[in-house]
């Protein structure tokens, strides 16, 4: 199983948080960077673990984010979602 760390940080700033995204779960090209786009690529993605650790703040677009992880958490049964 692949595991993963993403930087919740990184995840609170939305100017860069697709593009990291993309970067470290191996998104296609095609990612549209947007919160659709990113529910459906966590749903496809296969046996993998991902664990999110908190960010110094906790704002609205990393609760969005959050949000659409824990949805694809459980609808993939092949994926499997920490939050630190």
């Amino acid at each position: 199983m692949r595991q993963i760390t993403l930087d919740g940080n990184l995840l609170a700033d939305a100017a860069q948080v697709h593009e990291y995204l993309k970067q470290c779960l191996e998104f296609p090209e095609y990612y549209g960077n947007n919160l659709d786009a990113l529910y459906d690529c966590l749903t496809d993605l296969e046996n993998i673990e991902i664990s999110i650790t908190a960010p110094t703040e906790d704002g609205a677009i990393y609760q969005k984010i959050l949000r659409i992880f824990k949805a694809a958490d459980r609808e993939n049964k092949s994926l499997k979602l920490n939050i630190l």
